[in-house]
């Protein structure tokens, strides 16, 4: 039995008429539907079971694309606080059983504000709520998995509003400024893993734009340290640490290919991977326990345009992502 789950920013996606930026045109009627009819069309091509989104600003709108995908029939497509004036959030449509309800997390956990060398994280809540649920993923067996769905910072400057427009060291700093922020957010959903992982064999998937690639620092956060090779030397130490560990599923399907040609997103010319499907050890394929591989992974990038090579302009109406879709495969 396979199951396929994917992440799919959606680039601003509002209801027609409705202003969802200050310097943002709300889309018109004509925008809307090419947009909805887009989105649909590509969630028919990722034939996904559970797709996690960003950039929601009306649940309402999330809902008719899926409608018009014809997807999720009698499944469950929710966008928490997506009320149009609480900026983006995160989405999630599903085919899957929801074993338990679908929260949006803004708070980080407990222990994030711990100091050392004098430092501690400036921030405390998600900029983007992070949503949680428990979907069943073989209802024969029972098997069931956490699902975290997540949008962390961009790299785009926090910028002081009275600083001069383009000056170099407001840039800097800006720049540093969304890092810090994103690498506290990646440190809260690393402890949100951490509780649903540690200490048993629940299966975690974890999907989203992490506005990084797989081996940043803050995406190895979220990841965890595998331990050295030749420490500890228990059998029992290194168990716990292979329990706390996210995998890549690119990481994990990139070696069966023999190369690497995918990419999320282009911006100046520079092609990324931005957005991730991370699982826990309850899927990795060097995991005698496993109840499940990662088989493959699908890019959907053939919409995105390299503005170094070509005069065409992206229209807002499609997404600035790929979109991703896991293959899993139950064993």
């Amino acid at each position: 039995m396979d199951v396929k789950v994917g992440t799919f920013n959606v680039l601003n996606l509002a209801r027609e008429g409705e202003r969802f930026y200050p310097d943002e045109e709300p889309y018109t009627a004509a925008e809307y539907d090419e947009k909805a009819t887009w989105i649909a069309g590509q969630l028919r091509r990722m034939e996904a079971h559970l797709v996690g989104f960003q950039e929601v600003f009306h649940e309402a709108a999330l809902r008719d694309v899926c409608d018009r995908s014809g997807r999720f029939p009698g499944g469950t497509v929710v966008a928490p606080g997506a009320d149009g004036a609480s900026g983006p959030r995160l989405g999630l449509a599903s085919r899957l059983s929801i074993a338990e309800p679908v929260t949006a997390i803004t708070d980080f956990p407990a222990g994030m504000d711990a100091e050392a060398d004098g430092l501690a994280l400036p921030v405390g809540t998600f900029s983007r709520p992070v949503l949680r649920t428990r979907v069943v993923l073989d209802p024969i067996r029972g098997t069931t998995s956490t699902v975290f769905v997540a949008h962390l910072k961009s790299k785009r400057p926090i910028r002081d509003p009275q600083a001069p427009e383009h000056d170099a060291r407001e840039e800097a700093l800006g720049k540093a400024r969304a890092l810090i922020r994103r690498a506290a957010e990646a440190a809260a959903l690393r402890f949100l893993v951490l509780q649903e992982i540690t200490g048993n064999a629940q299966p975690v998937i974890v999907l989203g734009d992490l506005n990084d690639a797989a081996r940043a620092v803050t995406t190895d956060i979220i990841m965890g340290d595998s331990p050295s090779r030749f420490w500890p030397r228990d059998p029992d130490d290194r168990k716990a640490y292979w329990d706390r560990l996210l995998y890549s599923a690119h990481e994990l399907t990139v070696r069966r290919t023999g190369r690497d040609v995918s990419y999320t997103h282009i911006f100046n010319g520079h092609y990324e991977n931005l957005d991730h499907v991370l699982v826990s050890q309850e899927f990795y394929e060097r995991n005698p326990q496993r109840i499940a591989e990662v088989m493959n992974l699908r890019y959907f990038n053939d919409h995105l345009v390299d503005s170094q090579l070509s005069n065409d302009r992206r229209e807002r109406t499609v997404s600035d992502h790929a979109q991703l879709v896991a293959e899993i495969r139950l064993l």
